[in-house]
């Protein structure tokens, strides 16, 4: 036994293949005794859109995305949840940041460039796209490039999927107006500031229903655009908590209380395309 352990330390490749080992070992426990700190306050932000996302003046977090958020959250043992209202084009900078844990579900659509900035969790909502529109303006146009056409204004809150695929579509940058909440964007479209608001399908209809006007009108989906799905968004170095979200997503919708969720909030339909969303590694590769 001496003999064979004198060997093993004259022989300088078996040192340093045994180090290398050690270390291995060593940095594998390592990892290993990391855990979720499930005592975090946990920020959510999000970005004021009913029945998606919403803060209440009193700070009270609601809507079908912080809802999934939350209980996605607590199933994994965390409790602590603050909301944090910010405008879309500034949520991924800010989770970037480290000024919030988490952009809501309710909150940005899935899409490759985003998935090098911020992690997603698996897609929890999925959309179509639809305008609200004035009376006067019903039956002009289908599309954003029937819209771009017409040389119209279009209502749709910065940073948006709804700006970009508009502007991608031809819709020049000058013609497209943002607002800073759903109630300021229906008084811009029956003002004829803005000619059309552009929003996710469940969106719209929240934003007809609490206007009171019933001169307003509902074109769905918006031709030649894809169904999208949002998700939960994390800083690319809290992959623990991305990770905690998604095996307490599973549990949510294995139990049948995410489906419950979206019914509290109207959103039916949401919840059956969510049945052919692809994964979001899928959703995050260039197509």
């Amino acid at each position: 036994m001496k003999r064979k352990t004198a060997s093993l330390l004259n022989d300088p490749r078996r040192t340093r293949a045994a180090l290398v080992m050690a270390l291995a070992v060593i940095a594998a426990g390592s990892a290993a005794a990391e855990t979720l700190d499930v005592n975090q306050q946990v920020s959510i932000a999000v970005a004021g859109e009913p029945p998606y996302t919403e803060l209440k003046p009193d700070g009270t977090l609601s809507g079908a995305g912080p809802d999934i958020d939350r209980r996605s959250l607590e199933l994994s043992g965390l409790k602590n949840f603050k909301g944090e209202l910010i405008p879309y084009g500034a949520q991924i900078p800010a989770v970037q940041a480290k000024r919030v844990k988490v952009l809501s579900s309710g909150s940005l659509n899935i899409r490759p460039e985003r998935c090098t900035q911020v992690n997603f969790a698996e897609p929890a909502i999925c959309t179509s796209q639809a305008f609200l529109i004035r009376s006067d303006m019903a039956g002009k146009f289908k599309s954003y490039k029937d819209f771009a056409a017409l040389g119209l204004k279009l209502g749709a809150g910065a940073g948006t999927l709804q700006a970009k695929d508009a502007m991608a579509a031809g819709v020049k940058k000058e013609n497209v107006i943002p607002y800073p909440d759903t109630v300021s964007a229906v008084k811009m479209l029956q003002d004829k500031r803005i000619d059309a608001i552009a929003l996710n399908d469940a969106g719209v209809i929240d934003m007809k229903k609490r206007s009171g006007d019933e001169t307003l009108q509902v074109v769905m989906p918006i031709e030649n655009t894809p169904i999208d799905c949002a998700a939960a968004a994390f800083n690319k170095d809290d992959t623990a908590l991305r990770d905690a979200y998604n095996a307490g997503y599973k549990k949510l919708k294995d139990s049948g209380e995410y489906e419950k969720i979206m019914a509290k909030y109207g959103l039916e339909s949401n919840y059956k395309l969510l049945a052919s969303a692809k994964s979001a590694a899928e959703m995050c590769s260039p197509q």
